[in-house]
């Protein structure tokens, strides 16, 4: 549920950038304007944003990356004891 809301954080925080940036436009040229103050807010969203997205889908990459490995030690392991048919598991026990 968390990892849903970091990217929906993160993709919102980019939208109301974009946003601000075209108000930035809008405003450029008007004497005492926001302008400066829509541009620092985009810039700061727009950037907090990525990295929100970023470092969710660095997540997802890694945790493939264990997941593929654990699957791949998993498969070793089968193999390698496939043919266990002289093991015995008596543990000291007549048979």
């Amino acid at each position: 549920m968390i990892k849903k809301a970091k990217v929906i954080a993160g993709i919102c925080l980019m939208g109301q950038s974009l946003i601000f940036f075209v108000l930035f436009i809008a405003y450029w040229n008007r004497s005492r304007s926001l302008a400066k103050t829509l541009a620092v807010f985009s810039a700061v969203g727009g950037v907090s944003g990525a990295l929100l997205v970023l470092s969710e889908l660095r997540e997802k990459k890694l945790s493939e990356s264990i997941n593929r490995d654990f699957e791949a030690m998993d498969e070793m392991f089968d193999e390698d004891f496939a043919n266990a048919e002289d093991v015995s598991c008596s543990f000291g026990e007549n048979e």
